[in-house]
C-alpha cells in the first residue's frame, strides 16, 4: 500500500499566458523544490508533467507533510513577487495498490483518486481520502471533513477531508457541503437606490437608511456591515470582511406625488431571496414611515435570522416588552454555558410573570428547562425537569399552536423511562403552525434516544432549514445521531464544527472522542479526552450515560466502550 500525492498548479495556463517567461523560470525553481521535498521525505517523484507532478510514499504522515513543506516553501517565495504571479498548488492524497509496469507507467486506482481529490482541493490547500484521513492518527494535523464527494470517473463515492492549517483561498468552483450554519450573521447595508428622485427625496432616504442601520445594530447576535460609510467599516471599526452572507437593499421611487419604498435581503452564496416588502405613500407623509421601514426590516432579520419562528409568533401578539424579553432570554441561551442558562431561566420566569396568557412563553420556558437538564447545566434534573412539565402544561392549555409544548412534554416523559408514553404524545401532537425549528429539534432529540437515528437526521435537517443560523444545539444532535447510526466519520466532523464555535461544548467532545476511538484514531482520540478532562475535570462518562435515555444498552455500552477507548473511564 502506498499513499500518492497529486499536485496541480492554480491558473497555470493564465499564468504562462500572462507572462511566459518568468513562468517558466518559476516552475523550474517550483519543481526543484518539489523534487527535493519528496525526496527529503524518502518519497518517489513519479512524473512531474507540465504543472502537474504526482508522488508517492511509504507513510501517510510523508505524504502529508511533503505537501505542507512544498506550500510553505513556495509561500516564502511568493512573498516576493506581485500576487498574480504567484504559484499555489492544489493537492490531494489517497492510498492504495500502486505497481509499476514493464514499461515503466505507474498504475493504481490510488492515483488516480488522489488526481480527483485534488481537482476538489482549495487553491493553495490539500486534501485527502477518509482512508488517509484514519491513517493520519496526529493530533497535531487538523482537518475538516468536506463529506461524501462524487469524483469524476470514480464509481464510488469517496469521503474527503480537508487540511486547515494551510492558507487556502476558498474557491468557488467547488459546491461545498451543507454548511451547520453556526456563525454570527453578517449582513451588509447596501446604499439605497435613489435613481431619479428629487435631492429633497434623496435625503429623506438616507435618513431612512440610517434608521434601519442603527435597528440592525441594536440586534444581538448579528454583525452589520454598513456600505454607505465612507470608509465601509463595521460597528466595530473594522474593514468590511469578506464573509458577508446576507445583503439589504432598497430603495425609494416616485411617480407623481406618490412614492414607493422597497427592500430586500438576499442570502449572497445561493442568491435566494429571504425576503421582501414594499410600501406605499404620498410624498408629505413619506418621513412619517421612518419607524414603520426600520421596525419591518428589523422584525424581518429577527425572524428570518436570529430567531425563527417563535420571533413571528411574538410579533403577532405585538407587545414590544414581550419581544424583547425572549430575544434577551434566547441570547443567553445560546451562549451555551450554565450561567447563560440561568440568565435565560430568569427572565422566562419574569416574562411568565408579566405576559401569563402566552402559550408560547410558557412553551419556551420548559423547554429552556429541559435544554438545560439535557446539556448537564441543572442542579437538580429532577426539580428541573418537574418545572418544565408544568410549564409547557400550561402552554398547551393556552394554546401553544407551534407543538412544542407537546414535543417538549414527550421528551420529558422519554427522561422519565417512559418510551411508549413519549411516542404516544408525539403521535397527538398538534402542531397548527409546522415552522417552528425547535419543535423539530426536540423531535429528533428523542428519536436518536430511541436509536431512530435516520428519521433523528431529517428532523434535525428540518429544524435546520427553518433556520437559517441555527442553535449549536441542532448540530450536537445530528452528530449524536451520526454516532448511533455508527456514521462515524460524520459524526466526528459534526463535532469538530460544533467546537469551532462552542469549544465547552461538552456533547461534542463526548462524540468526538468516542467517534474517533470508534475510528481507530487511538492518539487523536486520547488527545481529545485530555481535552475533556483539562476543561471539565469532574467530568463523569458514567454519570453523563446515566443520564441520557437511551432506550437500548447497546447504545450505551457501545458509548462507554468507545469513550473508555479513549482514556475517559474511571483511573
Amino acid at each position: 500500500m502506498l499513499y500518492a500525492l497529486n499536485g496541480d498548479i492554480v491558473s497555470y495556463s493564465r499564468l504562462l499566458a500572462d507572462d511566459p517567461d518568468n513562468t517558466a523560470d518559476a516552475l523550474s525553481a517550483t519543481r526543484l523544490i518539489v523534487t527535493d521535498q519528496v525526496a527529503g521525505a524518502g518519497g518517489t517523484l513519479v512524473n512531474f508533467v507540465g504543472d502537474n507532478f504526482m508522488a508517492v510514499f511509504d507513510q501517510a504522515d510523508h505524504a502529508v507533510r511533503t505537501a505542507i513543506a512544498v506550500t510553505n516553501s513556495l509561500a516564502a517565495k511568493n512573498a516576493l513577487v506581485p500576487e498574480f504571479q504567484r504559484m499555489r498548488f492544489r493537492m490531494g492524497v489517497d492510498v492504495g495498490p500502486v505497481r509499476v509496469s514493464n514499461d515503466g507507467s505507474w498504475l493504481g486506482d490510488a492515483l488516480n483518486i488522489a488526481a480527483r481529490i485534488q481537482s476538489i482541493a482549495q487553491p493553495g490547500g490539500l486534501s485527502v481520502s477518509g482512508d488517509v484521513y484514519r491513517a493520519l492518527d496526529e493530533p497535531m494535523l487538523r482537518f475538516r471533513s468536506k463529506g461524501s464527494q462524487h469524483l469524476k470517473n470514480i464509481p464510488e463515492r469517496v469521503e474527503v477531508y480537508d487540511f486547515v492549517d494551510l492558507p487556502a483561498e476558498n474557491d468557488t468552483s467547488v459546491a461545498p457541503i451543507r454548511p451547520l450554519a453556526l456563525e454570527t450573521p453578517k449582513v451588509a447595508v447596501l446604499p439605497m437606490h435613489t435613481e431619479g428622485v428629487s435631492d429633497d427625496l434623496r435625503s429623506v432616504g438616507a435618513f431612512l437608511l440610517s434608521d434601519v442601520v442603527s435597528g440592525l445594530v441594536d440586534l444581538r447576535n448579528l454583525d452589520v456591515v454598513d456600505v454607505t460609510m465612507t470608509l465601509g467599516q463595521t460597528r466595530n471599526g473594522g474593514e468590511i470582511a469578506s464573509n458577508v452572507r446576507y445583503v439589504l437593499s432598497s430603495g425609494i421611487a416616485q411617480v407623481g406625488t406618490r412614492v414607493r419604498l422597497w427592500a430586500s435581503a438576499m442570502e449572497v452564496t445561493t442568491q435566494n431571496a429571504l425576503w421582501a416588502q414594499k410600501w406605499d405613500t404620498d410624498v408629505e407623509s413619506l418621513l412619517d414611515m421612518a419607524d414603520e421601514f426600520a421596525e419591518e426590516i428589523v422584525r424581518a432579520f429577527e425572524i428570518e435570522l436570529i430567531v425563527g419562528e417563535p420571533a413571528r409568533f411574538l410579533h403577532e401578539i405585538a407587545d414590544p416588552r414581550s419581544i424583547a424579553m425572549v430575544y434577551e432570554s434566547w441570547y443567553h441561551l445560546t451562549a451555551g454555558t450554565v450561567s447563560g442558562w440561568n440568565q435565560s431561566r430568569r427572565i422566562n420566569e419574569e416574562l411568565k410573570s408579566e405576559f401569563p396568557d402566552s402559550g408560547l412563553g410558557h412553551s419556551l420556558a420548559g423547554f429552556t428547562d429541559w435544554l438545560g437538564v439535557g446539556q448537564g447545566f441543572a442542579k437538580n434534573p429532577e426539580e428541573s425537569l418537574s418545572s418544565a412539565r408544568v410549564d409547557v402544561t400550561r402552554g398547551i392549555e393556552l394554546g401553544d399552536e407551534s407543538g412544542l409544548g407537546t414535543m417538549v412534554l414527550a421528551a420529558i416523559t422519554l427522561a422519565e423511562g417512559d418510551a411508549d408514553g413519549a411516542l404516544t404524545q408525539i403521535s397527538s401532537t398538534r402542531v397548527v403552525r409546522p415552522t417552528c425549528d425547535l419543535t423539530w429539534g426536540v423531535e429528533a432529540s428523542i428519536r436518536r434516544y430511541l436509536g431512530q437515528w435516520e428519521e433523528a437526521i431529517e428532523l434535525v435537517d428540518r429544524a435546520m432549514g427553518l433556520s437559517p443560523v441555527n442553535k449549536p444545539w441542532y448540530p450536537t444532535v445530528l452528530a449524536a445521531s451520526y454516532y448511533v447510526g455508527e456514521r462515524f466519520e460524520q459524526a466526528a466532523a459534526v463535532a469538530e464544527e460544533v467546537l469551532e464555535h462552542q469549544p465547552q461544548n461538552i456533547e461534542a467532545l463526548l462524540v468526538l472522542a468516542a467517534s474517533q476511538s470508534e475510528l481507530g484514531l487511538e492518539r487523536r482520540a486520547h488527545a481529545t479526552g485530555d481535552l475533556i478532562r483539562e476543561r471539565y475535570p469532574q467530568a463523569n462518562i458514567y454519570e453523563w450515560l446515566a443520564s441520557n435515555p437511551y432506550q437500548d444498552d447497546r447504545f450505551v455500552d457501545r458509548w462507554k466502550k468507545a469513550l473508555e477507548g479513549a482514556g475517559l473511564g474511571s483511573d
